[in-house]
C-alpha cells in the first residue's frame, strides 16, 4: 500500500520542483469541469455625427447618416430662390417651370418631365425621369460667360454642359 502512495507522490513531488510544471496541473482540468467562457461586452457604437457639406450632388454622392438626424440649412443662396429657369448648351435645352421641365435635345423631340427641386450646398438640382432613365438637371451659382450660372444636363445615358438664368417673369 506504501509503494502505491509513493508511485502517486512521486509525479507531485517531481512537479513540484517545476513551477511551470504546477501552472500546467492547476489547468488540466476534465471538459465538464472547465469554467464558461466569458463573452465580451459588445462596443457601444460612436454617436451619429452630421459631416460637414461636400459640395457634392445628392445624386453623384448619398448625404444621408445612421442614426437620428437633424434638419440643416445646406442650400447655396444664390441658386436657393430660384424655381423657374431657362439652361441651354451645344445641342440642347432645357427650360424648367414649377415641377415640369422641359427638354429639347438638337435634331430631337422635346419632351416635357415632371421633376422634383432639390436645393443643395452647391445649387439645385431638378430630378426625373426621360424614357425610363434618370433625368437630371444641376445648376451652379458660378458664372458662365454672359450668364449667372452654370448646368450640367444628365438625360438618357449623357452627361451635356451649358448654361443657366432664372426665367424672365411674364
Amino acid at each position: 500500500m506504501t509503494l502505491r502512495f509513493a508511485l502517486l507522490a512521486l509525479p507531485l513531488a517531481l512537479a513540484a520542483c517545476d513551477s511551470q510544471a504546477m501552472q500546467n496541473m492547476q489547468n488540466l482540468r476534465m471538459p465538464w469541469d472547465k469554467p464558461e467562457p466569458v463573452a465580451a461586452a459588445p462596443a457601444q457604437p460612436a454617436p451619429p455625427t452630421i459631416p460637414e457639406p461636400t459640395g457634392a450632388s445628392p445624386t453623384v454622392q448619398p448625404l444621408e447618416i445612421q442614426g437620428e438626424t437633424a434638419k440643416i440649412a445646406t442650400a447655396e443662396a444664390e441658386t436657393l430662390a430660384v424655381t423657374d429657369l431657362t439652361a441651354s448648351g451645344e445641342g440642347w435645352t432645357a427650360s424648367v417651370k414649377g415641377t415640369t421641365a422641359r427638354f429639347e435635345p438638337a435634331g430631337g423631340k422635346a419632351a416635357n418631365v415632371t421633376v422634383r427641386r432639390i436645393p443643395y450646398s452647391g445649387g439645385i438640382e431638378y430630378i426625373g425621369v426621360l424614357g425610363g432613365q434618370p433625368f437630371v438637371l444641376r445648376v451652379n451659382a458660378q458664372d458662365c460667360g454672359g450668364q449667372p450660372m452654370t448646368a450640367t444636363l444628365r438625360a438618357s445615358g449623357n452627361t451635356l454642359s451649358g448654361c443657366a438664368a432664372p426665367a424672365a417673369a411674364a
